[in-house]
């Protein structure tokens, strides 16, 4: 069972905030803070992660744990510059794509620094990028993830290519974008979304193919 929002109010509270100014802080309103706090409602996933990022407390513990008034004044928070300069030394900060972008994605053009930044310990050398499918992406029927999970992927490289094999993967250029299955074989990588579309893999392209590495649910 989920604490997120027995912890929301008691970290409300022991930091001295009012619903009103802890839903300011995070772009809510008191109502949202309130149906947290009264189990009426769970927060989106990335509130979830804005909150965990603002405070310094591991996403797990907000969720899973009920956490006392002196694990949370000792929690590190957002207003110690120290504390903020160890989160971002510990965090991958990963661009993230979620339902706003998503409707709007002819601003970004494939430039990922346009988009906002999460913060997850999740590390890789080459690019990644974090999405939340808000049912507005495309999927294969067999697409096994929840609309509100996080799934995070990385950019392809040639080192990766011969792991592909059904596998699931996104596709974007433009704004055509979709998730789907890929298939390889020999030097042969098409990633599809179904037996109408698909896009076929060229290495001068290869900035337009993702491979799904890991992903973020929120426990009910």
């Amino acid at each position: 069972m989920s604490q997120i929002g027995g912890n929301i109010k008691k970290l409300r509270k022991v930091k001295g905030l009012s619903q009103q100014a802890f839903a300011d802080i995070f772009s809510l309103s008191r109502g949202n803070i309130s149906s947290y706090e009264e189990l009426r409602a769970e927060p989106k996933i990335e509130v979830i992660l804005h909150i965990a990022n603002y405070f310094s407390i591991p996403v797990d513990l907000l969720l899973q744990k009920k956490l006392t008034v002196n694990e949370i004044v000792h929690f590190e928070d957002h207003f110690k510059e120290e504390s903020s300069q160890t989160a971002k030394n510990s965090f991958a900060q990963i661009p993230f794509l979620g339902k706003e972008q998503a409707q709007n994605m002819q601003q970004f053009d494939s430039d990922w620094t346009k988009l906002p930044k999460i913060s997850f310990p999740i590390f890789s050398s080459k690019p990644l990028l974090a999405i939340q499918d808000e049912g507005l992406i495309p999927k294969p029927i067999d697409f096994p993830f929840e609309e509100h999970s996080i799934l995070f992927f990385e950019q392809l490289h040639v080192e990766i290519l011969h792991t592909l094999d059904h596998h699931f993967g996104f596709y974007i250029h433009g704004d055509d974008f979709f998730f789907g299955n890929y298939h390889a074989e020999g030097k042969h990588i098409e990633i599809q979304l179904n037996e109408w579309k698909k896009a076929v893999f060229e290495e001068g392209e290869i900035t337009r193919f993702w491979k799904l590495i890991a992903k973020f649910d929120k426990i009910h």
